[in-house]
């Protein structure tokens, strides 16, 4: 898989836009000690404070690469870090990297860690236990906590993927303590009988966490959102994420692309989610589910729509 970057450009009438600048190709991190035909794919993404330095997740080759990109123009291989486990998610917090691994041995006993390297020695600093299989993370902006999606996913081969599926997913809050992770200060927050689809297996995906220090976390599967105030582990406000109308779509198996077919109400179910500043966020929808929107929107932490891609 290749990294693409980008940088912004000034346009007419003082507009702004993103051109492609360079690409990375991730077999440039493959470790000397493993064959150049291992699979191998970036994920999630994170950059260093000063843009000079990307993190990405490679769940099929089982570590955390490491990108130069001191000249974004011409990004550099800086190194790969292999761990025991599947990395789901990571973050950057100044020189370290924390990142959360799935260790689950099958769907019905899920277990996971939240660990912490050295940036520069690329070393382990601390590992926590957490209990459930992770995905996103989310380090506050004040460096006070750690947020991590526990979804503890469903076995899509079981009952044709249908919900609910245990044990349930939840929220954890892992606090940090002189900039490191502190085992001893983990809050579970539970995320059950807030969505109508599967009140008791709420499947949490993705998080990010405001200036305020809320956790905006998408339920994608039961198509819902929570806010949760991430300095005392309180669910502040839940909506449902909604649907779209979809028009100009193809919707039949008949051996061509035609884009003449409407779907009314599709779900959206949203999957990563950023906050644009404390008041609003935005979500990627992928509605793989019981869904079929493919698109992005703008909310509120009232869960007002302020805007939809179609």
């Amino acid at each position: 898989m290749r990294l693409a970057t980008y940088g912004i450009t000034a346009q007419a009438a003082e507009k702004t836009g993103f051109e492609r600048i360079s690409s990375f190709s991730t077999a440039g991190n493959i470790p000397a000690s493993m064959s150049k035909e291992s699979e191998s794919s970036a994920e999630i993404i994170a950059a260093t404070k000063d843009g000079n330095t990307l993190v990405y997740s490679d769940s099929p080759l089982g570590g955390l690469g490491i990108i130069d990109i001191t000249n974004p123009k011409a990004p550099k291989p800086a190194g790969f870090i292999k761990l025991q486990g599947e990395p789901t998610s990571v973050d950057v917090l100044n020189n370290t990297i924390i990142s959360a691994l799935n260790t689950s041995e099958n769907y019905t006993q899920p277990s996971g860690i939240i660990g912490q390297w050295d940036l520069k020695t690329r070393q382990q600093l601390v590992g926590c236990d957490l209990g459930g299989q992770p995905d996103s993370v989310a380090v506050a902006k004040d460096a006070s906590f750690v947020a991590v999606a526990i979804e503890n996913e469903r076995d899509e081969d079981l009952n044709d993927g249908v919900l609910p599926q245990y044990p349930a997913g939840h929220l954890s809050l892992i606090g940090l303590k002189n900039g490191q992770l502190d085992c001893n200060a983990i809050r579970k927050v539970a995320l059950t009988g807030l969505a109508e689809i599967a009140p008791t297996d709420p499947e949490p995906e993705f998080v990010a966490i405001n200036g305020l220090n809320e956790v905006v976390v998408t339920l994608q599967e039961n198509n819902h959102i929570a806010i949760v105030d991430g300095n005392t582990g309180k669910v502040i406000n839940h909506f449902p994420a909604g649907g779209v109308e979809l028009n100009n779509v193809d919707v039949e198996e008949e051996g061509a692309l035609t884009f003449d077919g409407k779907q009314a109400n599709r779900k959206r179910e949203p999957d990563a989610v950023k906050w644009l500043d404390n008041d609003r966020f935005v979500t990627a929808n992928e509605g793989d589910y019981e869904g079929g929107s493919r698109g992005f929107t703008i909310f509120n932490k009232k869960g007002d729509v302020l805007f939809e891609s179609g």
